[in-house]
């Protein structure tokens, strides 16, 4: 009888904090423009510039962004996304790119996130923080380039007006 009880409580706990991931008052939502300056790449070029920005709409987070990268080359995805562990279809804007992104809140200020490409590889896996005050954004990720070589980052974001 206490196993059911301490099970049911951890899997309440989870629940709460999924709803206080994704909520109105999530401290990611807004514009936020890449501080290339304050950010670090190894094992690859830096991005020239980035923006994105998150809304909360019907109880999804809806994720723009816009990325040019190192060579010039011009990114972006949009998507729809809700923190129940399901994967979820990033669409590229500017490429015919597919790939699947699950949330996992850690906290109200914390997420981690895994990207996948539709036939099931791991992509990337990231850890994004907003500060307490909510000024800044800071996003660390690990993947692998074409060649299977790592790579990793760790971006520094304003909130802007």
């Amino acid at each position: 009888m206490l196993r059911v009880a301490v099970v049911a409580l951890v899997a309440s706990l989870g629940t709460c904090s999924a709803a206080l991931a994704q909520s109105a008052d999530d401290p990611s939502l807004g514009a936020w423009k890449l501080n290339v300056a304050k950010s670090t790449y190894t094992g690859m070029a830096p991005n020239k510039s980035d923006t994105r920005s998150y809304e909360f709409v019907d109880g999804w987070l809806v994720v723009t962004t816009e990325t040019v990268n190192g060579a010039g080359n011009r990114s972006g995805v949009r998507f729809a996304a809700k923190f129940d562990g399901r994967e979820y279809q990033q669409v590229g804007r500017f490429a015919p790119t597919v790939a699947l992104i699950t949330y996992k809140p850690i906290n109200k200020f914390t997420l981690q996130y895994t990207v996948r490409t539709t036939a099931g590889k791991l992509d990337s896996t990231s850890t994004r923080t907003v500060s307490a005050d909510g000024k800044t954004m800071t996003i660390e990720q690990t993947s692998t380039d074409a060649t299977g070589k790592p790579v990793s980052y760790v971006q520094v974001w304003d909130r802007q007006p």
